[in-house]
Order: C-alpha cells, then sequence, then structure tokens
C-alpha cells in the first residue's frame, strides 16, 4: 500500500467500492491524472469518485426494479 493511500478521505461504502476497483487511493488518483499529495487533487477525486458510487447506486436500483 502507497504511503499516499493514507492520505484518502473519508468514503462511503459505495466510494469504497469505486475505490477499491481501481487498486487503492493513490491508483484511483492516478488513473484520473490526479497528484495524490494535492489537496485540490484530493478534493477532486473525492467529487469523482462520489458521482461514479452515486451512478452505481442508481443502476443498481434501476437493475432491481425491472427484475
Amino acid at each position: 500500500m502507497p504511503a499516499t493511500d493514507g492520505l484518502q478521505p473519508p468514503l462511503t461504502p459505495g466510494e469504497r467500492a469505486v475505490v477499491k476497483s481501481y487498486g487503492g487511493w493513490t491508483n484511483t488518483m492516478h488513473s484520473f491524472g490526479l497528484k495524490a499529495y494535492d489537496l485540490d487533487h484530493i478534493q477532486e477525486a473525492k467529487a469523482i469518485v462520489s458521482t461514479m458510487a452515486a451512478a452505481d447506486q442508481a443502476s443498481a436500483s434501476k437493475g432491481s426494479k425491472s427484475k
């Protein structure tokens, strides 16, 4: 685990699942071209992850309603 994973902000379970799919916080940030030690980039990554988690939740809800 890279030391910069310790800079991960508090995450919801859905956000944690998104981060885990990228292999951790540092890998998630690198995937989006963000620097794991820059506070503005950390906030941007958190917003991206939150949006992705919300989209996953919405698609899961939509999928369960169609069954």
